[in-house]
């Protein structure tokens, strides 16, 4: 057994996780965010999430028009929007909660 040299070993700096941004919205404000998504933005993928511990479908056909129809009337548990805008892949998880709904948006720039 040999002993190790800390200053041998390669250090690489911890790759910097991409930022979270997030609120709490009404109908009113998911409305308006899914005429937003209609008209500004790529979408690449929707995917629904139906219980807590439930996995996703591995592939989602889902429209817009069907993410806002469940989330508005509180079929589905959460939904993720996963889009291209401003040069970057955005991934939006709308959860449903007693008080509105909760939005978790993340940037990745891969």
């Amino acid at each position: 057994m040999s002993a190790v040299n800390p200053e041998s070993e390669t250090q690489s700096a911890p790759v910097p996780l991409p930022e979270l941004h997030g609120g709490m919205m009404n109908r009113e404000e998911l409305q308006t965010m899914f005429a937003d998504y209609r008209g500004c933005v790529e979408i690449t993928e929707i995917i629904p999430k139906f219980a807590a511990q439930e996995h996703v479908p591995e592939v989602s056909c889902w429209t817009l028009d069907h993410a806002e129809e469940w989330l508005l009337g509180r079929k589905v548990r959460a939904v993720q929007v996963r889009y291209r805008y401003d040069g970057g892949e955005w991934w939006d998880t709308v959860m449903m909660l007693p008080e509105g709904y909760r939005l978790v948006r993340i940037r990745h720039d891969w």
